[in-house]
């Protein structure tokens, strides 16, 4: 698998939407490329803070009891 392929599967794969084969190979890719490896680091840190952003969000929109 090159690292285009890499890259553009990598949130699906974060998403566990891959089928295995896929995963796997994408796996395979990751345990031998620093560069596709770093960026599997970036994105699964942006979309944690993203999702954990939006998460404060919606708690603090919600209507609060008097």
């Amino acid at each position: 698998m090159s690292c285009r392929d890499t890259i553009h599967l990598i949130c699906w794969y974060l998403e566990g939407k891959l089928s295995e084969a896929v995963e796997r190979d994408v796996e395979q890719h990751l345990n031998h490329c620093s560069d596709c490896s770093i960026i599997l680091e970036v994105a699964s840190t942006t979309l944690e803070q993203y999702f954990n952003l939006s998460h404060a969000a919606r708690i603090s929109d919600t209507p609060q009891a008097a």
